[in-house]
């Protein structure tokens, strides 16, 4: 018994021992809250600027309504914006074209004309987050309408100078179509222009009431021929090309308007006075973008490249002195020397 006990002893007093020599299990960390990893978010692409424009003509007029939509692509690959427009506007379907583009979610909606004023004045009101811009107008509410235009009668000037300067009748003709400042105001223009160059000039300046109507302008573009005039200046969008018709059929010289209309009659056409509405367009959207922009009136001009000369074509081999003379004027609008008042004269 004695030696049973004795062996027995002894085994517990090895395992005893053998239990002090483990080591212990370590117990699992707890890291603070804050040190664990952050679960990245999907990242979300950021949306399109979207911009709108509503025109009162078809886009293929080679004028007016031919430079807004070179005004959206401006815009489209400049600041890589969506892009939307609805030609052809009557008045009756303003408001409704407006509204769609507003509801659309569309950022920036122009209306590319002076009619389109009133009618987005009213919806502006409806929509404050969301810019409305008038062409060729003045108005504005100091909120979220606002306009930009061109210094119109720096166009009819350049195109009067030239008339002046082609003429071999000191008679020349100039024809606006919708009678609205931005029509009038270029022809007023074209008067003083001419008589800029030769004071003792005889021009014949009208409107016919219309920007659609191309055989009632034809018409008007003939009686000035037949009574002399050999340079006709027209703007009129659509019915413009009346007059390139008439000066075409008869050998006159014929100045266009807005765009490059050379390739319409590239015999007659010597020279175009374009209005670059992607300036327009770009320069607005821009000044958005920077944060810059103020709900007002802006304009520009021959200084700020919005008003200047197409490609002479060619003429300018045939016309070399013409070509150096409208050069100076261009310089001289810019900087101011040349300066005019349009409101002494009337149609």
């Amino acid at each position: 018994m004695k030696k049973r006990l004795l062996m027995l002893l002894a085994l517990v007093l090895m395992l005893t021992m053998v239990a002090g020599c483990a080591t212990p299990a370590e117990e699992p960390s707890e890291e603070p809250a804050g040190d664990e990893p952050a679960v990245e978010e999907p990242a979300v692409e950021e949306e399109p600027l979207k911009v709108a424009a509503l025109m009162p003509g078809p886009i293929n007029d080679m004028g007016w309504n031919a430079t807004a939509y070179n005004g959206l692509l401006a815009v489209e690959e400049k600041y890589g914006a969506e892009i939307s427009y609805v030609e052809s506007v009557a008045s009756s379907d303003m408001e409704e074209v407006f509204r769609s583009f507003a509801m659309q979610g569309f950022d920036i909606i122009f209306g590319h004309g002076f009619e389109f004023g009133d009618t987005a004045e009213k919806v502006a009101a409806d929509f404050p987050d969301i810019n409305f811009v008038v062409v060729s107008s003045t108005i504005s509410n100091g909120s979220n309408l606002g306009s930009v235009n061109f210094d119109s009668p720096q166009q009819g000037f350049l195109a009067g100078a030239l008339a002046a300067l082609l003429t071999e009748t000191d008679v020349v003709g100039g024809i606006g179509g919708l009678d609205i400042p931005p029509i009038r105001q270029p022809i007023l223009g074209f008067i003083a222009g001419a008589e800029y160059v030769n004071p003792d000039i005889d021009v014949r300046a009208v409107m016919t009431g219309s920007n659609e109507d191309v055989a009632k302008l034809k018409e008007t573009a003939y009686a000035m021929l037949d009574d002399d005039a050999d340079v006709i200046f027209a703007l009129a969008d659509q019915a413009g090309m009346g007059a390139i018709e008439a000066t075409s059929e008869l050998g006159a010289w014929s100045i266009g308007a807005n765009v490059d209309q050379n390739e319409r009659a590239p015999e007659t056409v010597v020279q175009s006075i374009i209005k670059e509405s992607p300036i327009l367009y770009s320069y607005i959207v821009g000044k958005i973008l920077d944060g810059t922009y103020e709900a007002t009136a802006y304009k520009l001009g021959v200084a700020e490249d919005a008003i200047y000369l197409a490609d002479w074509h060619g003429f300018d081999s045939q016309f070399p002195e013409i070509v150096t003379e409208m050069e100076k004027i261009m310089s001289d609008l810019a900087d101011g020397s040349i300066t005019y008042d349009i409101s002494k004269y009337d149609l």
